[in-house]
């Protein structure tokens, strides 16, 4: 079952982003400890619903009452405003706006952004990365956006395949925490 990620699913979506984190070799991981991160992820995921991971911007993959996969966006005109309750979070932690996860641009005009999207371990090759990607039309034309973006690391060629296999095309790159990146693209008809 796909759904609306809600607040009670917090300790086992933090995981997932963390995956993601890990992967994306971010500055902060040599900053704060793991614990610390998590932390401040499940904070942020609850308190602040409209944040980048906070729940009100997910949608989750359900199976036998557990989370299989999440997905993570926003339409790009708040992508200059979406980590702002993450920085207030760091700065009443005693925390430099620096330990944002985040600095450069993502999304291209006019499209409903996907930020992250990460099967759980124990479901991946069940087609959850699919079923949640065939869920994101929906909640973009309810973002008013007719075009889904993404961005996929050029090394990822599993990732890439699933994305082209739903129709993304490719319309641009870019480099983001010193990793290249093919952005994508679904237009919704």
């Amino acid at each position: 079952m796909i759904r609306n990620a809600e607040k009670k699913d917090a300790k086992e979506v933090i995981p997932l982003i963390m995956i993601v984190l890990r992967d994306m070799e971010l500055n902060i991981f040599q900053k704060l400890s793991e614990e610390e991160i998590i932390s401040l992820l499940e904070i942020a995921y609850v308190e602040f619903p409209n944040y980048r991971y906070g729940y009100n911007r997910a949608i989750v993959k359900e199976i036998d009452s557990q989370i299989a996969g999440i997905a993570f966006g926003y339409p790009d005109e708040i992508e200059d405003t979406i980590d702002d309750d993450f920085i207030q979070l760091l700065i009443s932690q005693g925390l430099s706006e620096d330990y944002r996860f985040f600095n450069e641009k993502e999304c291209f005009a006019d499209e409903w952004y996907l930020d992250t999207l990460v099967t759980s371990p124990h479901f991946r090759k069940q087609g959850v990365a699919a079923e949640l990607l065939s869920a994101l039309p929906k909640v973009a034309v309810n973002s008013g956006r007719k075009i889904i973006g993404l961005n996929c690391d050029t090394v990822n060629d599993k990732a890439k395949s699933v994305y082209l296999k739903q129709g993304f095309k490719k319309v641009g790159e870019m480099i983001l925490a010193d990793h290249h990146y093919n952005h994508l693209q679904l237009n919704i008809d």
